[in-house]
C-alpha cells in the first residue's frame, strides 16, 4: 500500500491549508456552545425559581391548613408525674389531676431452683387469663392456652415454651448465685388482665401438691393447697382523680377522659397536678415565620436571576425573563390582597407587611394580638384566603403546563435543537474535509510532476549550453 505524505513533492502544506480552512468551517460551533452554555444557565435558574416555589408551596399550604388555627398544645406541671399532648378539638383550660395508684401487670416467682435443675415431672401448664377478686378468679372470655413439660426441663426451657405460646404472659428466668427463679409476667396491665397457672401431670390429672415437680410452677385459685409460686405484684387499675371525679383505667394512658387530651400517669402524686391546655400560639407563630421564610427567599432568588447591571457587575441568567419577573408580580399582587369580610383582612393588619425591598416582615407586637384570634388567622389565610391562594397560585406554576415548568422544558428543548446542529455542522464539516483534503492532494501531487519536469527541462539546457561552449 502505498504512503500518502502532502507536500512532500511540491512543498505544498496541504496539513496546515486543510486544517486551517476546516476551523473556519467550525467556528459556527463555537458560538452555539456559548449559546448553549447561557441556555443551560437559565435551565438551572429556573430550577432554582421551581425549587423556592415548592417550599413556598409547603409553607403556603400549613397557613392554610385548618388544623393550623385549631391545634392545641398540653403543659402537665408535674411531666414526671403525669406527662400530657393534646389534640386538635381539646378544650382549653386548666385541669386538676391525681394519681392515687398505677395500673400494674401482674407477676409471680417460683421458689428457687438450682442452677439448671430440670422440674422432674412430666405435664401440661395451662396459663388462663382474667380477674382476681375477692372470691377467687374469674376467667376471662379467651381460651386458656396450653403448654407441654417434660421431665428434664429447665426453668429456662420453661420460659421459652411460654414466650412462644404467645399466651399474654412474659416469663423470664432470674438467676442469683446458684439458684435460678421463674419469673412471669402479664403482658398487660390492668386488674382484668391477671392469670392463673394451671398444673397437670402426664395423665392430665390436676396438681395439687405445689412443693414438688410440675406442681412448683403453679398460681391458681384451688382452696386446700398452697400456691408453688408466689405473687409479687397483682393485676391493678390505674386510680386517679379529675377535678376531683375518680377515674379508673387498665392502663396507665388516659386518652377518653377529657376530649382531645390523652395523659399518661407515670408516678403516684402527693398533690394535685396542674395540666393546661392552650392554644398552639408557637406552633402557629412558626408557620406565619416559615411562611415568611419561603416568601422571601423565593422573592429574592427571582430579583437576583433576573437582575440587570449597567455597571458590569453581572447580569442575571434570567435578565428580563418576562415569566419569571411575572411570577414575582404575581406573588407580590397576591400577598397584598384583601379577604372581604375578615378581620384581619390584609396581611398588613395582621403584622405581616412588606417592606421596601418588597420583602415580607413581621411586627411582632401585631401579630402576638393577631394570634389571640386564631380564627381570623385562619379567615384571612385558608378557606379561599391568602395562603390558599398562594399555594394554589405557587401548585398552578409548577404544573406541567405551568409557567415555570413549561419555560423550562422550553429551554431544555432549545438546548437540544443547538446540540443537533453542532452535530450537523461536525457532520459537514467531516465530509468538507474529506473533499479538501481530496482536492489539495491531487494539486500536490500535480505540483509535483511540474516541478519535476522543470528541474529536467533545467538539466537539459545546462548540458546543451555546456557542449556548446
Amino acid at each position: 500500500m502505498a504512503i500518502s505524505s502532502p507536500g512532500v513533492g511540491s512543498g505544498l502544506d496541504v496539513n496546515s491549508i486543510v486544517s486551517q480552512l476546516v476551523a473556519l468551517e467550525r467556528k459556527p460551533i463555537a458560538n452555539i456552545q456559548s449559546q448553549i452554555g447561557s441556555l443551560q444557565s437559565s435551565v438551572s435558574a429556573w430550577g432554582q425559581i421551581k425549587g423556592g416555589l415548592a417550599k413556598l408551596q409547603d409553607a403556603a399550604a400549613k397557613l392554610a391548613a385548618s388544623a393550623t388555627w385549631q391545634a392545641q398544645v398540653a403543659r402537665s406541671s408535674a411531666p414526671e408525674s403525669v406527662a400530657v399532648t393534646a389534640q386538635t378539638g381539646a378544650v382549653t383550660g386548666q385541669y386538676q389531676v391525681e394519681v392515687l395508684a398505677l395500673a400494674q401487670a401482674q407477676s409471680t416467682r417460683t421458689q428457687a431452683f438450682n442452677t439448671g435443675e430440670t422440674v422432674g415431672q412430666a405435664g401440661r401448664l395451662e396459663i388462663r387469663l382474667g380477674q382476681w377478686g375477692p372470691t377467687g378468679f374469674v376467667a376471662g372470655s379467651g381460651s386458656p392456652v396450653s403448654i407441654s413439660v417434660s421431665a428434664t426441663d429447665t426453668l429456662a426451657t420453661i420460659a421459652s415454651k411460654i414466650n412462644s405460646a404467645n399466651a399474654g404472659v412474659r416469663a423470664a428466668v432470674v438467676r442469683s448465685g446458684s439458684t435460678e427463679q421463674l419469673v412471669v409476667r402479664g403482658a398487660d396491665t390492668g386488674q382484668a388482665n391477671g392469670f392463673e397457672l394451671v398444673a397437670f401431670d402426664a395423665t392430665d390429672t390436676l396438681i395439687t401438691d405445689t412443693s414438688t415437680g410440675l406442681g412448683r410452677l403453679a398460681y391458681y385459685d384451688a382452696g386446700g393447697f398452697a400456691d408453688g409460686q408466689t405473687l409479687v405484684q397483682p393485676a391493678t387499675d390505674a386510680q386517679i382523680t379529675v377535678e376531683g371525679i375518680a377515674v379508673s383505667s387498665a392502663s396507665n394512658t388516659f386518652s377518653d377522659t377529657l376530649a382531645g387530651v390523652t395523659f399518661t400517669a407515670k408516678a403516684v402524686t402527693a398533690q394535685p397536678v396542674t395540666l393546661t391546655v392552650e392554644d398552639d400560639r408557637e406552633g402557629m407563630q412558626k408557620a406565619v415565620e416559615a411562611f415568611r421564610d419561603a416568601f422571601n427567599e423565593l422573592s429574592r432568588t427571582i430579583k437576583d436571576l433576573t437582575r440587570s447591571d449597567p455597571t458590569g457587575g453581572g447580569n442575571g441568567p434570567l435578565r428580563g425573563d418576562s415569566a419569571a419577573i411575572g411570577i414575582l408580580t404575581m406573588l407580590r399582587r397576591i400577598a397584598g390582597d384583601t379577604v372581604s369580610g375578615n378581620t384581619p383582612a390584609t396581611l398588613n393588619e395582621a403584622g405581616i407587611r412588606f417592606d421596601r425591598e418588597g420583602l415580607l416582615t413581621l411586627d411582632s407586637s401585631q401579630l402576638a394580638t393577631a394570634l389571640n384570634n386564631p380564627n381570623g388567622l385562619a379567615g384571612l389565610l385558608g378557606g379561599s384566603g391568602i395562603a390558599q391562594r398562594l399555594k394554589s397560585f405557587a401548585q398552578d406554576a409548577l404544573a406541567a403546563s405551568g409557567a415555570a415548568s413549561s419555560r423550562e422544558r422550553g429551554l431544555q428543548e432549545t438546548i437540544k435543537r443547538k446540540n443537533a446542529e453542532i452535530d450537523r455542522i461536525n457532520e459537514r464539516v467531516q465530509r468538507t474535509e474529506a473533499a479538501l483534503r481530496a482536492q489539495y492532494t491531487m494539486l500536490d501531487t500535480k505540483m509535483a510532476g511540474y516541478s519535476g519536469l522543470s528541474n529536467f527541462i533545467n538539466q537539459q539546457l545546462a548540458s546543451w549550453n555546456t557542449r556548446k561552449s
